[in-house]
Formats: structure tokens, C-alpha cells, sequence
């Protein structure tokens, strides 16, 4: 890309070539507006910045004025440079025909902007189906295409340019909307949206010559992407068809993006539950004999002999925990976990989960301080998926509490129609540095690594929580031990 610097310092030019040194534009210095426009009215530049002084601001706007009435720079973007306050005469640069204002002191700005604008005018390759009946037209419009490296299909009437569109592959299209013959570029356009897949996708850049609002609505319902209005200006349609080419490529690259992505998904899935029957079968076995020879009446097995099965007992159900826990998370990643949300009355469920967990509760010596929470209070969720989200969270407060330590469930009602659930403990505790790494797959957190777990429990329980629309986090007590807490929406039923 070629920009014109107009500029009377030594300084401004030095500076923009070193923050342009690796880039693609090549940057030609005026000292004074009169060789600058005597120059530019026999070269075309891609670019033109204008260096003003504070105080020189008319000096600015009789420089565009003049710009604008020469055809080599009548639509090149026109920058002005100004050393402070752009804010009060900004509308009026704009309104005299200048693109954007820049202060000096900020070239940084200047500098993304002219690569954007670099990258933007790079020629751009792919396939055009143009259709346009006017041989004029159809002339001036494929030599545009042809110049900024696309390659063209032209025809003067839409039925044969269906013909071609169903043979050959097109990145866009561009289609006059009244054309000679049966068939118009509206017919064509609907037909186009018909066709099922990618081919029914591809860009349509309609060209009118009525620009107003009932037209311009009938365009975009027919499915057309974008349109442009006639006399065609070459660098208004150039910036139509790039942004319509790079935008449906991003498209299709996002839909084979997202293709892989679910036959990943669905590879890791089926792997999932292939390992997980095939650990089942040789688990169950070890576990069985280990129970049968751990409960034999007339055993002669000696208190070490004992002591190893109960350690590979033990284990064993750890390994039985872990393929719980990563078939369970492969297939909430997958989104194949069904969530069936109903009102969910606190009481009664924290009731049964304390309940179920008062025996593991009583082997680590741990007790449940009692809960006021009303029986009416209900929030929305799944009761199977909320059951296992608190089992979780208070199974981790038994593990990681104290000798004698205490467990306390408290709620609260929030502003914003959710309802607050802690569980808080008098544990161990966790570092404020290592709260960030709570909820990540297998981070044992702290010297707890002798304490049992599979370091999943809690990105499960995570992922579950927001499968209800909720949230979750973790905070110190300022005494001792932490508050893990969930937000759910109340239930309004």
C-alpha cells in the first residue's frame, strides 16, 4: 500500500517509517501541500495523512476540499494529523470530507489503523458469478474484479447463470436485480436461498439502481447479503466483496471447525465408555475375590495379609470413583447430560443428603450444625443433579474439616431472584492464591494429596451448577476453614 505523508518536520516522517519498517506500506513525504497535490493529481495513492499544526486547523479542511475535487484521490481516505483537542472540530473534519482524525502524540493508533486498511486493499482471490445485461456495465465491473485478483464468471442473463451456479463453485455473487430475459436477479437470488448446504449459503451482493427503504427491505428478505447502489464506485464494491468473501470463508471455516470438533467429541465419547466397561470388568473381579476373601468365615489370613486387601479394597474403589467421574464429565462435555428442571424444596433435599452423608460424617468426626432453612423455599433445578452437586460440596467439607470440626448450611435470598446455598467449614482451609485453581480437572490443592479424591469432583459439580443456569464459588472464613457456595434461581412455581 502506497500513503502519501504531508508534513514539514523531519521528525513525523522518521518516526512513522520505524513503526512501518515490517510492514507492507510504503510511506512517500510532501513538505508542503503544493507539491503534495501536484503529485497526487498524477499518481493514485491508497492513502493520504495530512500533518496539521494546532493552530492551522482551516489549513486542514481547504486540503480535503481540494482533495475531493481531484479523481485520482476523490475516495482515497484522507487522515489529518493535529498536535492536541480534536474533539472540537472533529464533526466539522468529518462533514469537509476527511476519514479520521489522529493525534501526533499517539502514532501507535495511526499505524494499526493504516495496516487494517493495508490488509484491506491486498487483492483478494476467489470465484465470481456476475450477472449484468448492460455490456458496459458487465465490462467496467469484471475488469474491477479482475484488477484485485478475483476471477470472474460474467453473464447478461440469469438463466444461464443458474445454469453455471449449479455446475461450478462461487465464492460470491453479484447480480443486477432487473435483467433482461424471464428470469430476474430476485428469482435468481430465491432460488439460490433454496438449495440446501453450502451452496444455498454462498454471499449474494445485489446491484440497484433505486435506493430506497421498501426496495432495500425486499432485497435482505429475499436472502440477499448486501447490496450496492448504481453508478458503481470501485472502491465502495471492492470493500462489499471483501468483507462478503472473507466473511463467508470464516463462516464455512467455522462450521468444518465445528464438525471436527463434535466427531472429537463423539470419538472421545465412544473411547470414554469403551474404557470405562473394559476397567468395569477387571475392577469388579479384583473387588469381588478381595471382598470374598476379606469376609471368608474360616480365612487364615494373617492381620499384614489383611491389611494389603484392604488397601487394594480401597484402592479399587478410588478407581471405581475416577471412571465415575471421567465418563460423567465426558459427557457433560459432550452437552449429552439431560437436565429436567422442576422446583426443588431446600429442606427437604439438604435433609437427605445430610442424611445419606451422616455415616461418613460420623467416621471423620465431623457434625452438622442444625439448618434454618423454611420448607417453603424452593429453587429451580434437577433434583438428581442438585442431590449430587451437594453431595459433592459437603462430601469435600467432611474430608478437608478438622477433628471435631463442624459443617454449617445457611441460604440466602439475593436481589436478583436467586437464592444463595453456603456450606461452610471449619477445615483446613484453602490459600486465596490457590482458589483460582479449584475448579480445574485433577488439581489437589495444598498438602491434601493423603486425602482420598480424584481431583474432578468439583469441576463436575461446576459444570452441573451452571447446566441449571447457576453459579458457583469458593471464600476463607475469616476464622477458619472455607464457605463453598452455589447460586440457583428461585422457583417462582
Amino acid at each position: 500500500m502506497k500513503v502519501a505523508l504531508i508534513d514539514n518536520t523531519y521528525q513525523l516522517p522518521r518516526a512513522l517509517d520505524q513503526l512501518l519498517v515490517e510492514s507492507e506500506i510504503t510511506l512517500i513525504s510532501f513538505e508542503n501541500t503544493g507539491s503534495a497535490l501536484e503529485a497526487l493529481s498524477n499518481t493514485p495513492f491508497d492513502c493520504i495523512c495530512a500533518s496539521i499544526n494546532a493552530d492551522d486547523e482551516e489549513m486542514g479542511m481547504q486540503l480535503a476540499e481540494k482533495l475531493r475535487h481531484i479523481k485520482q484521490s476523490a475516495h482515497t481516505p484522507l487522515l489529518l494529523l493535529t498536535e492536541t483537542n480534536i474533539e472540537h472540530f472533529y464533526a466539522k473534519a468529518l462533514a469537509a470530507g476527511i476519514t479520521e482524525v489522529f493525534l501526533k502524540q499517539e502514532l501507535k493508533e495511526l499505524v494499526n489503523f493504516l495496516l487494517h486498511l493495508s490488509e484491506q486493499q491486498k487483492p483478494i482471490n476467489g470465484n465470481v458469478l456476475y450477472i449484468e445485461d448492460m455490456k458496459s456495465q458487465q465490462q467496467y465491473v469484471t475488469e474491477i474484479f479482475h484488477k484485485n485478483g478475483l476471477r470472474v464468471d460474467a453473464f447478461s442473463n440469469a438463466e444461464e447463470a443458474w445454469d453455471a451456479y449449479l455446475t461450478d463453485s462461487y465464492d460470491l455473487v453479484v447480480t443486477d436485480i432487473i435483467l433482461e430475459g424471464k428470469m430476474t436477479g430476485m428469482a435468481l437470488t430465491n432460488r439460490i436461498r433454496r438449495l440446501g448446504g453450502d451452496k444455498g449459503d454462498v454471499p449474494i451482493l445485489a446491484v440497484t439502481g433505486y435506493d430506497d427503504v421498501a426496495r432495500r427491505i425486499e432485497l435482505f428478505h429475499l436472502g440477499v447479503s448486501d447490496y450496492v447502489i448504481k453508478p458503481i464506485i470501485e472502491e465502495e464494491i471492492m470493500a462489499r466483496v471483501r468483507q462478503l468473501i472473507k466473511g463467508h470463508r470464516y463462516f464455512l471455516e467455522a462450521k468444518q471447525q465445528r464438525k471436527r470438533a463434535e466427531q472429537t467429541s463423539e470419538a472421545k465419547s465412544t473411547f470414554i465408555a469403551h474404557m470405562n466397561h473394559e476397567f468395569r470388568v477387571p475392577l469388579n473381579s479384583v473387588l469381588g475375590f478381595t471382598e470374598l476373601l476379606l469376609n471368608e468365615p474360616d480365612s487364615s489370613l494373617a492381620a499384614d495379609q489383611k491389611e494389603n486387601l484392604l488397601e487394594i479394597q480401597n484402592a479399587g474403589h478410588i478407581l471405581g470413583e475416577l471412571i465415575n467421574d471421567v465418563t460423567n464429565l465426558s459427557k457433560i462435555e459432550a452437552g449429552i447430560v439431560d437436565i429436567n428442571l422442576c422446583p426443588v424444596f431446600l429442606h427437604s433435599a439438604i435433609e437427605q443428603t445430610t442424611h445419606h452423608l451422616s455415616s461418613f460424617a460420623n467416621k471423620h468426626n465431623v457434625s452438622f450444625l442444625p439448618y434454618n432453612i423454611p420448607n417453603d423455599i424452593a429453587v429451580t433445578a434437577d433434583p438428581v443433579r442438585f442431590n449430587q452437586v451437594m453431595i459433592n460440596i459437603i462430601s469435600n467439607a467432611i474430608k478437608y474439616n478438622q477433628p471435631n470440626g463442624t459443617i454449617q448450611i445457611v441460604f440466602k435470598e439475593t436481589d436478583d431472584a436467586y437464592i444463595r446455598i453456603g456450606v461452610k467449614d471449619t477445615g483446613i482451609g484453602i490459600e486465596q492464591k490457590d482458589l483460582g485453581l479449584l475448579f480445574q480437572p485433577f488439581s489437589r490443592i495444598g498438602n491434601h494429596q493423603n486425602i482420598e479424591g480424584t481431583g474432578l469432583g468439583l469441576v463436575i459439580t461446576k459444570h452441573l451448577v451452571e447446566l441449571m443456569s447457576g453459579q458457583i464459588g469458593c471464600r476463607p472464613n475469616p476464622d477458619q476453614g472455607v464457605t463453598f457456595w452455589i447460586d440457583l434461581p428461585k422457583s417462582t412455581g
